[in-house]
């Protein structure tokens, strides 16, 4: 059991890797916009989607519904985005962005692409689409590996 070097597993790496880049959202988010990196992942995924219910934000940024939950109520009690239902479903929690949240975006946004391109500079571009390319088939790869465990996809 000694040999097993868990710093050498994909897993681990993405993972390290995923806590690592987590951090860094936060610490910009919360100095610039008083965010948590969770709060921004919401905003942008609803700018993405515009007004949407709180699965379909989950599924875009791979939280559990009661993550979103608890975000959107966070964002809600900061004004920056409305709850409320479907009318076709009123089990559905539909939520969209406010005025002041598109403010926040339009602040956040140039900080959050030029940490992207920082990134995106330190592999080159011939390195960064072998990453994309990585990053798409270990995707697909987990997927069909939860999906044959019978787990959540």
């Amino acid at each position: 059991m000694r040999t097993h070097a868990p710093e050498q597993l994909i897993t681990f790496r993405v993972s390290v890797l995923s806590q690592l880049l987590s951090r860094l959202v936060d610490v910009s988010v919360k100095q610039a916009l008083d965010l948590t990196s969770r709060q921004w992942r919401v905003l942008v995924i609803l700018n993405r989607l515009g007004p949407s219910s709180s699965g379909d934000v989950a599924r875009m940024c791979s939280f559990d519904h009661s993550q979103v939950s608890r975000v959107a109520f966070e964002l809600a009690e900061k004004g920056l985005v409305t709850q409320g239902h479907d009318s076709a479903d009123r089990r559905r929690q539909v939520l969209a962005l406010t005025p002041a949240s598109l403010e926040l975006l339009r602040q956040g946004v140039p900080a959050s692409l030029a940490r992207q391109e920082r990134l995106r500079q330190r592999l080159g571009e011939e390195d960064y689409a072998a990453f994309c390319r990585a990053l798409d088939a270990l995707t697909d790869e987990a997927q069909q590996m939860l999906a044959q465990s019978g787990g959540p996809g």
